[in-house]
């Protein structure tokens, strides 16, 4: 009896194995079947459906303007030609290589050096139903071209774009469109699974028409700022506080200017490595070099504030002052100077008339007001700089 069974089954096996055989045999004979013939039998088009499947953000390349993905892309359309009976054959699917049968020459429009859809569908495998309806998954890293908005840099969002498209059909032969889930998760949670130090995927945005041929996914990358405010925003803003103080150091001594200038140096230096980071570009100035530019401007008011205090130091020393504070200005003078002035003053006065006190008064409070004009200006930039910091965000056209 166990042997009748076990001749029943291996008879069982043999005839499904010679069925899948025999519609493999019917289905890709070449009399009835050519990989470069479009699979329908009216007029109308073939749709292909695509949904991407996120697995990680590599990198965005800033400079280069670069941005790496890895997922897959998955694809179905139905193939007219290749249907059948399943009770005749007793098979309701069957697995093939891409180059057997049609597949949609469908190409990343945007790529940058990856070898992504290099060759179409060709060595895929493909899972085909006893219905026509075709399916496959194509799997890899993608880079696609993504230009750097830095206008908003480090507190921006950068959008970038995969373009679909196909090689040789029209939109009348064949037609990309999007599922009703056309982003997914390899583990279903989200767009996102493994998360990236510096970018996140915020939203996305699907764009398909069925007039071209031409299709697109645009992401949403949101920096994150935190690596970007403790190595550069940090240190920039205990230095903006030193510029302020620094006008309280006394301008006779020469701790100021050298205080002045290292802050400025630094600055600089902050400047050159923000300019590092992004790529080159004319037409946008991202805000944090702006904010290290006035940063820049107020460091140097104040230095050119102590500059002329210390020339108009020398000057006086020069002319028989014993005193070389320059905020001071009630000293005595020598007789000889005092002759000399009034002089001057006899003259001038019948001269200019009004002139005499104004003159007076710059002489002797010329410098407390060069000192709060400097000041307000240097707060004024530093102010400026970091309300426009504070106030600046990025937003991403996503659905």
């Amino acid at each position: 009896m166990a042997f009748l069974v076990l001749l029943t089954l291996l008879g069982l096996v043999k005839s499904i194995l010679c069925n899948e055989h025999d519609l493999r045999s019917d289905l890709f004979n070449t009399s009835r079947h050519n990989p470069f013939v479009l699979p329908r039998n009216s007029a109308a088009p073939i749709n292909v459906t695509l949904s991407w499947v996120t697995g990680f953000v590599v990198g965005f390349d800033e400079i280069e303007g670069k941005f790496t993905i890895m997922g897959n892309l998955e694809m179905s359309w139905k193939d007219e030609l290749m249907m059948w009976n399943k009770e005749v054959y007793n098979v309701s699917s069957i697995v093939a290589v891409g180059k057997e049968v049609w597949t949609p020459p469908i190409y990343v429009l945007n790529k940058m050096d990856s070898i992504f859809l290099s060759n179409g569908l060709n060595n895929d495998l493909l899972r085909i139903k006893h219905t026509g309806e075709v399916s496959s998954t194509h799997s890899g890293e993608m880079s696609v071209s993504c230009p750097l908005d830095p206008i908003h840099f480090p507190f921006d969002i950068q959008t970038c774009v995969m373009m679909f498209g196909l090689t040789v059909h029209s939109s009348a032969e064949v037609r990309l469109k999007f599922s009703d889930n056309p982003i997914q998760s390899v583990t279903g949670a989200g767009i996102m699974t493994v998360d990236h130090p510096i970018w996140t995927i915020t939203g996305f945005k699907t764009t398909a028409s069925e007039y071209s041929n031409v299709a697109s996914i645009k992401f949403c990358l949101f920096r994150k700022s935190l690596y970007y405010t403790f190595t550069m925003l940090g240190p920039s803003a205990l230095l903006n506080c030193l510029t302020i103080f620094a006008f309280l150091i006394p301008n006779d001594q020469g701790e100021k200017i050298s205080c002045g200038m290292t802050i400025f140096l630094a600055f600089v230096v902050f400047l050159v490595q923000v300019g590092d980071i992004i790529p080159k570009n004319s037409n946008a100035v991202p805000v944090l070099g702006k904010y290290y530019l006035y940063s820049i401007i107020g460091s140097a008011v104040m230095v050119i504030n102590t500059v002329i205090h210390s020339f108009i130091a020398n000057k006086r020393a020069q002319n028989g002052e014993t005193k070389v504070e320059p905020m001071n200005n009630d000293l005595e003078k020598p007789a000889t100077f005092e002759m000399y002035d009034e002089s001057i003053s006899v003259s001038s006065n019948e001269s200019t008339g009004r002139k005499i006190p104004l003159v007076k008064f710059l002489k002797k409070h010329g410098l407390k007001m060069l000192d709060i004009i400097c000041f307000v200006i240097s707060v004024l930039l530093i102010g400026i700089s970091v309300i426009m910091l504070l106030t600046t965000k990025s937003t991403c056209d996503s659905a």
